[in-house]
């Protein structure tokens, strides 16, 4: 087989894999933060507290829909709203405690899950796996930099 075939069937595998684990991922979040919740969660868990219309933009939804999914996020204690000392019109939105532990359970059972996904692959393969994922992501930077 020649490296043209090699990296279309690898792109088919990489692709099949990303989808399947994507699922899974999601059907994990799915049953505690439906539709936008679970995707506000996660923002406000890797940005920190966000203003509702930041948050619209990066989930590319109306404020609308961020008013309507936090205030379930809020009714369940999972977020809270922060009003600006300098500007009280400014509202952000940020996780509580209560929603920092769920969310950290929910992160628990996914790599549950990835331990059975990957479960049949030996030490040595997964550290060439990582290898791999590393020198792609530094190339897709290069490229990226390259583009600006």
């Amino acid at each position: 087989m020649d490296r043209k075939e090699s990296l279309r069937n690898f792109e088919v595998l990489f692709w099949q894999l990303s989808r399947k684990v994507e699922y899974l991922w999601k059907d994990i979040y799915a049953k505690t933060f439906p539709g936008s919740q679970s995707r506000i969660m996660y923002l406000l868990e890797q940005n920190g507290p966000l203003k509702m219309s930041e948050l619209a933009n990066s989930l590319h939804i109306t404020a609308g829909a961020v008013t309507t999914a936090s205030n379930i996020l809020i009714e369940n204690g999972y977020i809270s709203r922060l009003r600006n000392e300098q500007d009280r019109r400014v509202v952000h939105l940020d996780l509580t405690d209560k929603g920092s532990k769920i969310l950290k359970e929910l992160q628990n059972e996914g790599r549950e899950m990835m331990n059975l996904v990957f479960d049949d692959i030996s030490e040595t393969e997964l550290e060439t796996i990582q290898k791999v994922y590393k020198e792609a992501t530094i190339n897709i930077d290069k490229l990226q930099k390259r583009d600006q």
